[in-house]
């Protein structure tokens, strides 16, 4: 199976980097364990700027995909990780642009299209403190649910803590 995790957010927008720094950590623990048995060839790390349709090109391809983001519930602690799929999913802060559309929206078009497009899609939400200040640092309630995003997504795809196959 071809999977693609992606670490969705803005890296220089304190906690909305969140996805991003998950991502770079996975791709830091898989590395880890060497290529040895080729399970490295079917999973791939992308970091995206950008969702809506540009999120759904990043799928493309791939039989299954794991999207991380921050998100601003208001109904969870920050540092949250909540899982979700893709038709429980509400608007994005950043429909502000005509150009782009909701992750639902464009994996309709998609399929409208005949993309090859993930027959499973997972999200994993963090819940953020701080989505509008300048700074390439976490918060520190979001830093501390990296590892647990971490391990929430390598669980999902049958790797332990260490990045091992389980």
């Amino acid at each position: 199976m071809k999977t693609v995790i992606i670490g969705l957010g803005n890296p220089i927008l304190t906690d909305d980097s969140v996805g991003i720094r998950v991502s770079r950590a996975i791709r830091q623990r898989l590395g880890q364990r060497g290529e040895a048995d080729g399970r490295n060839d079917t999973v791939d790390i992308k970091e995206v700027y950008a969702g809506g349709i540009r999120l759904m090109d990043a799928m493309t391809g791939y039989d299954r995909a794991c999207i991380v983001d921050a998100m601003m519930t208001g109904r969870s602690r920050p540092g949250a990780v909540t899982e979700f799929d893709p038709d429980e999913l509400c608007g994005t802060r950043n429909m502000m642009c005509t150009h782009d559309t909701n992750l639902s929206t464009a994996l309709e078009l998609g399929r409208m299209l005949n993309m090859h497009l993930p027959s499973t899609i997972k999200i994993w939400g963090i819940e953020a403190s701080d989505v509008t200040s300048f700074s390439e640092q976490l918060t520190d309630e979001i830093e501390r649910a990296v590892p647990v995003a971490v391990n929430a997504i390598l669980g999902e795809l049958n790797f332990d803590a260490q990045g091992e196959i389980s």
